[in-house]
């Protein structure tokens, strides 16, 4: 997949997130940095919901990659940086922004902040990123 193709479809993937979550959570998402606490919230109370019932697996990964291409357009608007498919393990692709020589797994994060540890927050997971890169 060529780098525009990746783009384009996290770009949609995002604008899905914007929907799904006015649609079931009944906030509204303006792509700013400030929108990740909503963000947050999501992800908090789907951790919940698996707590006490789980998900099918493919919610899950639809939910953690459309929330994770959300976050990724907010850092790239916000830092700068595109969206790259790494395949260094063919058993287990996946798209992450990356920026200089750092690469950042959004989605991966929302998965484990859903199905494993609820205080992640990813607004300062993206604060900390950004720094990361800025040194």
């Amino acid at each position: 997949m060529q780098t525009t193709e990746i783009s384009k479809l996290m770009q949609e993937s995002a604008r899905d997130a914007v929907s799904y979550v006015a649609e079931q959570h009944k906030l509204q998402l303006d792509f700013s940095l400030s929108s990740l606490q909503e963000i947050d919230a999501v992800l908090a109370t789907l951790h919940q919901h698996q707590q006490q019932q789980s998900h099918s697996a493919e919610l899950i990964f639809t939910l953690s990659n459309i929330l994770g291409a959300y976050i990724g357009e907010v850092f790239i608007s916000n830092y700068g940086g595109n969206w790259h498919s790494n395949t260094a393990d063919n058993a287990a692709p996946y798209i992450a922004v990356q920026l200089s020589d750092k690469e950042f797994p959004f989605a991966s994060v929302c998965y484990h902040k859903i199905m494993q540890d609820n205080s992640i927050s990813v607004a300062d997971y993206v604060k900390q990123a950004a720094a990361n890169v800025m040194q």
